[in-house]
């Protein structure tokens, strides 16, 4: 018997590495729709951190450093994406690359969340931070689950989402992302119902003394509570993927959410850093085309700007020093300062964009991370994706019956007109 020689002309690697998807959100997250919504969220979510600031921070609170770092990063779109790599400690070395991308996105959403466990907090403290991450919840919630959805129907389908659909998905299901992400935070808030009984015992020497006996407890409730926020540190990105994908109610996206991250700790920890090595690599050519981009700007006008003062630009960059010899303070006119806002808006804003890359990129990362989990998880295909339409397109047209008993296909009659009878047909027809 003569075998016949096999020749492999074709490898899928779809099949033998699905984790490849994790490359194919590059292009989605550096498309129109993504950017547009992702601007719009980098843009939203300081301007609610202002108002809680303006609201609750006083120049007392400013004067704690670690509180003073966050309320100036709260304040900036790009300013926490544009650190000193070398000065990151939590950088992940790569081929002598210092990559930190992703993750410096995930610390400023989650950054916020944390300083409300701590137990050092004012009143006022306290309610800066509440009101500013509520304000942070319902952005992403709106922004995260309208990226996540243009992704996860470009990965599944490779079809393309319009910005207004995407708009309208959001719009629909965003109160279930926030839903979704509330929920374990409420049940931590009801965990520390009892915890703060114990606490008001504790003001006494003899409930301090009953509390330590029943410490016990307060040590369950704080094991339940370390549990909640476990799962929520490491799920609320896939629960704003999982209403994308599924479109699902907020109970369903919480548990399934939690359920990948416990049941698939290790796959989870791979994808995870995958997706923080590739995205470090993209936000590396981002930052940097970004910087370079001002810096040649200032370096190109250099050449003219300085021609008749040779510290001309180094003024309109802030970087001049505002007293004259005498140590007298320099006198600018208003088109200087005018200048002096433009330029730094301009500048600022190029930032913003790139910034915004970031945001995109993130929740199309986590979105494939997501649909990896539920493959490993539930054995899903990735092409298995909530569609809004779909009952609507695929439904059959209406059949009826003619006057021999023969089915005939019946033109769909439009909402709100009225349907034409036989008899309207046949005078017409005559």
């Amino acid at each position: 018997m003569n075998e016949q020689p096999v020749v492999v002309q074709k490898v899928s690697w779809w099949d033998l590495c699905p984790w490849t998807i994790i490359f194919k959100t590059l292009p989605v997250a550096t498309g129109m729709a993504a950017l547009a919504l992702a601007l719009l969220g980098t843009v939203a979510t300081p301007m609610g951190w202002l108002v809680s600031e303006q609201l609750f921070v006083d120049q007392e609170m400013l004067e704690d450093l670690a509180v003073m770092d966050i309320v100036q990063a709260n304040r900036s779109p790009w300013r926490s994406l544009f650190p000193s790599f070398e000065e990151d400690p939590r950088a992940i070395p790569v081929f002598g690359v210092r990559l930190s991308g992703p993750r410096l996105v995930f610390e400023q959403l989650a950054r916020p969340f944390q300083y409300l466990f701590s137990t050092q907090l004012s009143l006022r403290e306290f309610l800066y931070f509440l009101v500013g991450c509520l304000w942070t919840i319902t952005v992403w919630s709106f922004v995260g689950v309208a990226i996540a959805r243009v992704c996860v129907l470009h990965l599944a389908r490779n079809e393309p989402v319009p910005l207004d659909d995407a708009f309208e998905f959001a719009m629909d299901k965003f109160t279930t992302t926030a839903g979704a992400i509330g929920i374990p935070l409420l049940a931590v808030g009801a965990l520390c119902i009892p915890g703060f009984l114990l606490g008001l015992l504790m003001g006494f020497d003899v409930g301090a003394a009953l509390v330590s006996i029943l410490w016990v407890v307060a040590l369950a409730i704080g094991g339940a509570i370390a549990l909640l926020l476990l799962g929520l540190l490491f799920g609320w990105p896939l629960m704003v993927a999982s209403v994308a994908a599924e479109g699902q109610n907020s109970f369903d996206a919480m548990t399934r959410s939690y359920a990948y991250t416990f049941q698939r700790p290790v796959q989870y920890a791979m994808y995870m850093l995958i997706a923080i090595v590739f995205g470090g690599f993209c936000w590396l050519l981002v930052m940097q085309l970004a910087t370079a981009v001002t810096q040649l700007g200032w370096w190109a006008t250099s050449w003219g700007a300085n021609i008749a003062d040779a510290n001309r630009l180094a003024d309109l960059q802030g970087l001049g020093a505002n007293v004259d010899a005498d140590g007298n303070a320099i006198a600018r006119s208003g088109a200087f300062n005018f200048a002096t806002f433009m330029i730094q808006f301009w500048n600022q804003a190029l930032m913003t964009l790139a910034a915004s890359f970031m945001y995109a990129l993130f929740w199309c990362l986590a979105t494939a991370v997501y649909l990896l989990l539920r493959k490993d998880v539930d054995e899903t295909e990735m092409d298995e994706v909530y569609q809004v339409d779909e009952k609507r397109t695929y439904e059959l047209p209406p059949l009826k019956s003619d006057e021999n008993g023969i089915p005939q296909v019946q033109t769909p009659v439009p909402a709100g007109s009225q349907p034409v009878s036989d008899e309207d047909s046949g005078s017409n027809d005559s």
